[in-house]
């Protein structure tokens, strides 16, 4: 693994599959953003003055234990607690398949669309990723899970977390913002310079869960997948999905996008 770092930025460049990968990570006043120029999904963890709260975790546990292996590191912290955004596997399946011992948090909604997770599918992405992951619920049992309804808050020193379920990309996307700096995290509900996952979808209210986070106080927003950014973000997201209803060919629209490892099953 080789690093390096610039304007704030660390770029790492390691190997996946015997393909160079760069994942970048950012730090934004103590919220570190990992994300891959490969379309991969992004992971944020936020430190606290006890230890460290990751919002998301990766398809792969080894990938998602690097990056905390990486954090704990640089802030002699260790990692608490872990909390998801939606259940699709390349956002959840690094911790839940993983030895690391955290509390991690979801909606019912999340926790329900896990554990009636098809087989067929659990079977394809284990293909894919080379990695088992058709134990899910073995592996489910053996975490210690806090499942909350519709939102919830939590204070953590300066910090407070609010969760609120959404919808849209999926039945149970889930939004957190980061008081009292005014970050948002989205999951997939907003996908950066990355074609967008549409398999449990509502685009409709998709659409207009963003028009309304145009109007939410909001100085930088941490996407599902790609680099982070301001409102812009939501704008362009808009754009894509309004496209995608027009039936238009987006892989050539959006040439320069990303394509995620979900959007290729």
């Amino acid at each position: 693994m080789q690093k390096i770092c610039y304007d704030n930025i660390n770029y790492i460049v390691f190997e996946e599959d015997k393909i160079r990968v760069i994942k970048m990570l950012e730090n934004y006043e103590g919220v570190y953003y990992f994300w891959f120029e490969n379309g991969a999904s992004s992971v944020v963890f936020l430190e606290c003055s006890d230890g460290l709260i990751a919002f998301d975790s990766s398809l792969y546990p080894q990938k998602f234990e690097e990056m905390t292996n990486l954090l704990e590191q640089k802030t002699s912290k260790k990692l608490k607690k872990v909390f998801f955004t939606h259940f699709h596997p390349d956002h959840t399946f690094g911790s839940i398949f993983s030895d690391m011992k955290v509390d991690i948090f979801m909606s019912k909604t999340t926790f329900d669309l896990l554990t009636s997770m098809d087989k067929v599918f659990l079977m394809d992405i284990s293909k894919m990723a080379e990695f088992n992951f058709n134990n899910l619920k073995e592996a489910l049992n053996q975490k210690n899970i806090f499942i909350f309804e519709k939102s919830f808050f939590m204070i953590f020193q300066d910090n407070v977390i609010a969760a609120e379920v959404v919808g849209g990309h999926t039945p149970d996307s889930t939004i957190y913002t980061l008081k009292p700096r005014d970050y948002l995290i989205t999951g997939d509900l907003v996908f950066s310079r990355v074609h967008a996952e549409i398999l449990n979808s509502d685009v409709e209210e998709w659409i207009d869960i963003l028009q309304k986070m145009k109007n939410l106080k909001l100085k930088r927003i941490f996407p599902g997948h790609g680099k982070t950014g301001s409102k812009s973000l939501i704008l362009e997201q808009v754009k894509y999905l309004n496209d995608k209803k027009k039936e238009l060919p987006l892989e050539e629209k959006y040439k320069g996008y990303a394509l995620t490892e979900l959007a290729s099953l």
